[in-house]
């Protein structure tokens, strides 16, 4: 998909899930990712794996999906997480600008929206550092909104 450079030299890559990722991303699943993001699917699909050199980090997902009735025309939602032993080096961010490059190249989409608990102070870090606008709060959620047009 694309690349980009990580603090520590090493390029941010995006790749298809691959046989065996599954595995590995049920396996990464900690006290984090069950707190923001749930129980997760049995079967994990995201739309890209997180690579850094050759290691796999995290994933990115997006949907339009129709329980999402907050989503505006053309909007899409967007999902991340990255294992903790890798966090904190700019993996997220760098992670959520490449989705938000393919999205604007090869797809119809014309903006993304974040939906983030208040207490994640992470995610909402991201969402500052990628240049989401905030909205009016979602369900007690916050919700940012960037269109790529």
């Amino acid at each position: 998909m694309s690349r980009r450079q990580s603090r520590d030299g090493g390029a941010v890559t995006l790749r298809p899930p691959r046989a065996g990722d599954s595995a590995v991303l049920i396996a990464a699943r900690d006290d984090a990712f069950h707190r923001w993001l749930g129980p997760g699917s049995d079967n994990p699909n995201p739309t890209a794996c997180i690579v850094v050199g050759e290691q796999l980090v995290g994933w990115v997902d997006y949907d339009h999906d129709a329980d999402h009735d907050w989503l505006g025309d053309g909007e899409v939602n967007i999902g991340y997480f990255v294992f903790a032993e890798y966090r904190g080096n700019g993996y997220a961010p760098r992670a959520v600008e490449l989705l938000l490059q393919h999205l604007a190249r090869d797809t119809q989409y014309t903006a993304a929206s974040l939906l983030i608990d208040p207490q994640n102070e992470a995610s909402l870090a991201v969402a500052e550092r990628c240049g989401f606008e905030r909205q009016d709060d979602v369900r007690g959620q916050r919700y940012f909104t960037r269109s790529f047009t």
